[in-house]
């Protein structure tokens, strides 16, 4: 007797193999049988006819380690087939905290955390045994941020590491890593992690790859010095041999960068024949999101946002920020890419572009931009509208290529559609409408690839003694409903996921079951 038991579907296995029609019995939380008209016996049937069976899709990206007690049924990531969610992306990550420069680390990991969670925050092990007692809907696993390990050396400074900081850096980062961490994200354009040379991340990589980690980097530009600053994450793998992925691969900042992406993937193949490690991840869509704050530049950042608030605030000092921040250009030009993603003080400006409500209302876009940071206390979230197909389609061909949301926790509804749909988009518009990669080839991406990667060694395949994290789907009617305006419009398509045995979505609706585990580096 199984406990499920799902019929004659389509298996795509993860491997990026060809399809083949079957049966999977589950017992236990584990896949128990596969075979072809399986004689078994189940508490509960289902009929596969027609769909698709795959290992539950695991987000190669996310940044909802931050946030995941406050959404911790994980009701947006089921509902687009995910299972396993990978956190702690772009240089922050919920811990640890240092008490030493304790307000410092707060400025990463937020504040809208119990006391009770902001302790267990002062250290990776106790932040992993307090999320033990959180019943969760997905399974989860993090890296730690480079940002946390700096600040927790040195504080929240502009300043070029001493030899005694990145000793202090490497001692910290051996602790996360003894603590199970899967390794460490750098987060190159945002303060503090934009403050490090790369001798430092290569002093940080180096113990990441003692225990056989990963790094990650969103890199310190991905538009007119794209090439360079892949050149620099590459000379990181080459210096230390660490497994390196990188992060949201683009071309970003308008037609003079795209295209790109072509020379890029040429240098991480160089770096894969030399002998090193290298792979990617992609969100599916032609727009970034990021906080509007970064418009500032990143030495100031240093002073606080309490400082920065009150910088656009103030005329004088908003005035002469005027000139840094439009860089030569018109406010017209300068804000022509954005779009208004999350603001606190004005939902209504959700999914408009910022020079549009300026001239509806008769403004200066600066003035405007800066009225936004001033009202939001600096949490504007903004979209930008600066890539191009081509570059997407071509990173999403490259076989080293795993998906990720780079999304967050839902919890304001607005914002990036990449929060709520980037797996069922992939399947819908790459697949099915686009024909840019093939079912089996998307699966791989979501799946296999990333549990290999990240050593998640139960999960991405469907083998016999394998977590039973499944997606069962249709190929014809998959895809993503929501858009910039709406964003959260939901998916369609999915006739149940399953996390750890447990149906956790059954005909598109979320069922309230949270089986999933947290998981760690052994």
């Amino acid at each position: 007797m199984y406990d499920i038991l799902i019929q004659n579907a389509r298996i795509a296995d993860g491997t990026g193999n060809a399809m083949y029609h079957g049966d999977v019995a589950i017992r236990d939380g584990k896949i128990a049988k596969i075979g072809c008209r399986l004689k078994a016996q189940a508490e509960k049937v289902i009929d596969g006819t027609g769909k698709v069976l795959a290992p539950g899709f695991i987000d190669a990206h996310s940044h909802l380690d931050k946030r995941i007690e406050a959404v911790p049924h994980c009701a947006h990531m089921l509902a687009q087939g995910v299972t396993t969610i990978i956190g702690g992306m772009c240089g922050g990550s919920a811990a640890p905290i240092s008490e030493e420069h304790y307000e410092d680390g707060l400025r990463i990991t937020g504040i809208k955390h119990s006391e009770e969670s902001l302790r267990a925050r002062l250290s990776l092990d106790g932040y992993i045994q307090h999320l033990e007692t959180i019943p969760l809907g997905c399974n989860f696993t993090f890296l730690v941020g480079h940002g946390n390990i700096r600040v927790a050396a040195m504080g929240y400074v502009a300043e070029k590491a001493t030899p005694a900081d990145l000793e202090r850096m490497r001692e910290v980062t051996r602790q996360c890593m003894e603590a199970g961490a899967m390794g460490v994200s750098f987060g190159l354009i945002y303060p503090p992690g934009s403050y490090a040379n790369t001798e430092e991340m290569i002093a940080v990589a180096e113990v990441v790859a003692e225990y056989g980690g990963v790094i990650t980097a969103h890199i310190r530009g991905e538009g007119k010095n794209l090439i360079e600053a892949t050149d620099e994450l590459l000379q990181v793998a080459r210096a230390t041999g660490v497994r390196t992925v990188h992060s949201h691969h683009k071309a970003s900042g308008g037609p003079m960068n795209w295209n790109k992406t072509a020379a890029t993937l040429s240098m991480m193949e160089k770096a894969i024949a030399d002998g090193f490690d290298i792979f990617c991840d992609e969100y599916p869509y032609t727009a970034s999101s990021n906080g509007m704050k970064s418009t500032i530049p990143d030495e100031l950042h240093a002073l606080g946002m309490e400082k920065l608030t009150e910088m656009m605030t103030d005329p004088k000092e908003r005035e002469a920020l005027r000139p840094v921040i439009l860089g030569g250009k018109t406010p017209h030009e300068r804000f022509k890419y954005i779009m208004i993603g999350n603001s606190a003080s004005h939902p209504e400006y959700a999914g408009r572009m910022l020079n549009e409500i300026a001239d509806q209302l008769g403004a200066d876009p600066y003035e405007l931009h800066c009225d936004l940071l001033r009202d939001d206390k600096m949490g504007t979230t903004a979209i930008y509208l600066t890539a191009c197909e081509e570059d997407v389609e071509r990173v999403m061909k490259w076989d080293r290529t795993m998906i990720g949301s780079d999304g967050g926790s839902g919890e304001t509804r607005t914002g990036h559609p990449r929060t709520f749909g980037t797996f069922t988009r992939v399947l819908a518009r790459y697949v099915r409408e686009k024909k840019v990669v093939s079912l089996e080839s998307a699966i791989r991406k979501m799946t296999y690839l990333p549990s290999m990667v990240y050593n998640l060694s139960t999960k991405g395949l469907i083998r016999e003694g394998m977590d039973a994290d499944l997606v069962l789907f249709d190929p014809e009617t998959i895809a993503d409903l929501g858009d910039f305006v709406e964003p959260a419009k939901g998916n369609v398509g999915l006739s149940c996921v399953l996390v750890n045995g447990k149906i956790a979505v059954e005909n598109d609706q979320v069922t309230g079951v949270r089986n999933g585990k947290i998981f760690f580096r052994k």
